[in-house]
């Protein structure tokens, strides 16, 4: 029998390789993807969501960005834009976050089905997580997946403001600086 051409790597198998890249990849079900770069209106969304998790979660849970990986489960690692994590096992020191409280993804074009459909599903295996906020970018919707009595429920905020797990923030707060408009994709 061959091997095949693209090989499926272990969590560790990727880690050690990934340190090695000058880019940034994800592994989804033992395979690589590279992580696709966004445009500005996705960095000033990211960031956005990001300051916002930082205010609207204190001390003890930390926000962070997508610099720091999410250990989703045993064959997959993601780089989400922005998250959550309230757990004292994820410190300063590590590699990845193995339990998050809240991940956040902005939509790019070209990444919308992956985080719409795969990485949702994913998400949503995370024994931790509690809410994934998926934030559009083609109009002023957000997504807010959150899990009640042991069920994922979605919702869509369109005009109000967005709560959740005691949090609030606007979509004004969210949408500063730029220029994405009301109404339908």
């Amino acid at each position: 029998m061959r091997d095949p051409i693209v090989p499926q790597l272990s969590a560790e198998e990727f880690l050690s390789w990934e340190s090695r890249q000058p880019a940034r990849y994800e592994l989804h079900e033992g395979f690589i993807v590279a992580f696709a770069g966004g445009l500005a209106v996705h960095d000033r969304l990211s960031f956005n969501l990001r300051t916002i998790f930082e205010r609207v979660f204190p001390s003890p849970c930390r926000s962070f960005g997508s610099d720091l990986k999410i250990k989703a489960s045993a064959q997959h690692f993601f780089y989400a834009d922005a998250g959550v994590v309230c757990d004292d096992d994820d410190d300063d020191d590590v590699l990845y976050v193995k339990r998050p409280s809240v991940v956040g993804e902005v939509l790019s074009p070209s990444t919308r089905a992956y985080d719409l459909i795969e990485k949702r599903a994913t998400y949503r295996e995370i024994a931790s997580l509690e809410v994934y906020v998926i934030v559009h970018t083609m109009l002023r919707r957000v997504e807010i997946d959150e899990l009640h009595a042991g069920a994922w429920n979605t919702r869509f905020v369109e005009a109000d403001d967005v709560d959740f797990l005691g949090a609030t923030f606007t979509l004004d707060e969210l949408y500063a600086r730029t220029s994405v408009p009301l109404g339908g994709e």
